[in-house]
């Protein structure tokens, strides 16, 4: 298993501003087909356990694996209070001519919730040498969770101030103001025109935190005709508990689409 490794993120002048926290894991023996990215949710960081768990399986499968902190998370650099998905999509990047570097020009994307929105708008604005996108509850309506979460009031003091202190079980945080603002410009209507990746999205219908509707409608409404969808009807937001039935499902979805050898 492979170290983490560090990636400067530089200005316009060359000069280090921040730095993103990565890792790479190749197969042994022949040239892996594919490269898989894991892209974590909000809060979260790049050492989860279904992180853990795809990688492994990827690797068995003779597939590289890649995992990365989006900045403000894990290891990488930066704070939460500059998050937006456009940051997280320039992350992205990094990370892909990182990789394109190594010898990896085509990959497969794998986001959970927030990683799964970025990967989808990722793909839809960039999508050169990205093969395929295997989502688990894509955040479609992110914005009005948090919203629902601050209330009118804070709401309206945390656009007036630009910033606010969040907290859930899992992260304490400052987040900006600009967070929502890039979440309330990134509207499905806006998006579906322009996707065109073949995607296998994986969604709880118990889940509390991204709506399945949401994930639903983007599925059913892109004109693209290659977006797959599976509904768990008692499955929650993780789907941790699902593991080896998300991999069944990707691994079955990556053959059904030459991707990988049957």
């Amino acid at each position: 298993m492979s170290d983490f490794e560090r990636l400067p993120i530089l200005d316009a002048d060359g000069a280090e501003v921040s730095h993103l926290s990565f890792r790479l894991d190749e197969p042994a023996g022949a040239k892996a087909p594919l490269c898989l990215v894991f892209l974590h949710g909000f809060g979260s960081d790049q050492e989860g356990e279904k992180a853990q768990f795809l990688r492994e399986r990827a690797l068995e499968n003779g597939l590289a694996f890649c995992t990365f902190d989006f900045r403000g998370h894990g290891k990488s650099g930066s704070d939460m209070r500059g998050l937006t998905i456009e940051r997280n999509i320039e992350d992205l990047k990094a990370i892909q001519a990182m990789l394109a570097g190594r010898g990896h020009a085509r990959l497969g994307l794998i986001g959970s919730s927030m990683g799964g929105f970025t990967a989808i708008w990722h793909s839809a604005m960039n999508p050169e040498g990205i093969a395929c996108g295997m989502h688990i509850a894509p955040a479609f309506g992110m914005d009005e969770g948090f919203l629902l979460w601050a209330g009118p009031e804070k709401t309206m003091q945390w656009q007036k101030d630009g910033v606010v202190d969040f907290g859930n079980d899992f992260v304490s945080c400052e987040l900006g103001w600009g967070w929502i603002a890039d979440l309330k410009s990134r509207q499905t209507a806006r998006l579906l025109p322009l996707y065109k990746t073949p995607t296998l999205l994986l969604q709880g219908k118990h889940d509390e935190s991204v709506p399945w509707r949401g994930v639903l409608a983007f599925a059913t409404q892109c004109q693209y005709e290659g977006i797959d969808l599976h509904l768990f009807a008692d499955g929650d937001h993780r789907l941790t508990d699902r593991k080896d039935r998300l991999w069944e499902l990707m691994w079955e979805f990556l053959r059904g689409r030459g991707l990988v050898s049957a």
